[in-house]
């Protein structure tokens, strides 16, 4: 437990340290979503060990029906693997939603894979966020980066029946290429001492790599990589976790 209790308490502090309230709610946001993981570990724990219902509604200081209604499930069950932050960062709803986005571009765009000039575009659906805000400044809008998405230089001839196909949800539809790209965003954020994984890591990822179909993408639009990272870097104080 103790690697969830430094996690919670690194949510706490990016909650209370936000400079805008706008961050501190996502802040907000994401801690509450670790609060109900661990919530569930101890309650399990706590029916295991032999807890009734109503001791457990009495701790959370609820009823006894809706602690059995949200809990219910756990009688008799093996308790859930406790989360194991290191190396399984919480990846934020908003970023979570970049990929998926990504995915149907990529689908859209008769890809067999994602790659990151996908993942540019699956940004650039998250508006609000603080970098696709630095990239409309920079006149990087979803429309012309779909009209001049460039694939990575590495990437080889797509399979036409492949191309025909949906992306599936596994990672069978994300490219080697892909993979390293979501890796390297982990390690920008452990890098910057963020607790999440956000949009702004995912897009620093892609920019990492010359070649990468984002950088190339970005240079048909004539905007240097610099640039972005400028941008982003302007927009860094109201990047929080949503």
């Amino acid at each position: 437990m103790a690697d969830a209790a430094d996690r919670l308490r690194e949510l706490v502090e990016h909650a209370a340290r936000a400079s805008q309230p706008e961050a501190s709610l996502r802040a907000l946001a994401a801690l509450r979503e670790e609060i109900d993981v661990a919530e569930r570990l101890q309650a399990s724990r706590a029916l295991g060990n032999g807890s009734s219902f109503g001791a457990i509604a009495r701790a959370l200081g609820i009823s006894r029906q809706a602690a059995h209604r949200r809990y219910r499930d756990l009688a008799g069950a093996e308790p859930p693997p406790e989360p194991a932050p290191r190396g399984r960062m919480l990846v934020t709803s908003e970023a979570r939603t970049a990929v998926r986005h990504a995915r149907a571009e990529a689908t859209a765009l008769g890809a067999g894979v994602v790659g990151s000039e996908h993942l540019l575009l699956g940004v650039l659906h998250c508006r609000r966020a603080p970098v696709s805000i630095a990239l409309g400044e920079l006149g990087v809008e979803l429309k012309t980066a779909r009209e001049h998405a460039l694939p990575t230089a590495e990437a080889s001839v797509v399979d036409l029946e492949a191309a025909a196909t949906p992306v599936p949800e596994g990672p069978r539809g994300i490219s080697d290429y892909a993979k390293r790209v979501f890796e390297q965003s982990l390690r920008e954020a452990t890098a910057r001492g963020d607790g999440y994984v956000g949009v702004e890591h995912l897009m620093l990822a892609a920019l990492g790599d010359a070649d990468g179909g984002a950088v190339r993408t970005l240079d048909a639009l004539g905007v240097s990589r610099d640039a972005v990272l400028e941008g982003l870097a302007a927009h860094a104080g109201s990047a929080a976790p949503p």
